[in-house]
């Protein structure tokens, strides 16, 4: 298995939705990272204290046999689905813990 760090970045279209709509697609982000959580895929995952920063709004790292099986993962994300995020991805060498 490899893996691969994400960072997530608000685009433009977020601030063109409602604050409400907005929460409603954080709370289906949410849940979807918990459910790849439970299955191994999702190691870690999380926003930035300071959500506009360079690193963008916030981080993840999947397990994934390939880099397009990752990006899969990435792309089912409700707020990329929905337009209000982008990722960018790199892979990673995992060394600790072993």
């Amino acid at each position: 298995m490899k893996h691969f760090f994400f960072t997530l970045h608000r685009l433009p279209k977020r601030d063109t939705v409602s604050d409400e709509f907005a929460q409603s697609v954080l709370q289906k982000h949410t849940a979807y990272f918990k459910e790849l959580g439970k299955q191994g895929k999702c190691l870690m995952a999380g926003p930035f204290a300071d959500q506009k920063g360079p690193l963008g709004a916030g981080c993840y790292v999947f397990c994934a046999e390939s880099e397009e099986e990752a990006k899969k993962m990435a792309s089912e994300d409700p707020l990329v689905v929905e337009g209000l995020y982008e990722f960018r991805v790199y892979e990673w060498i995992k060394v600790v813990p072993e």
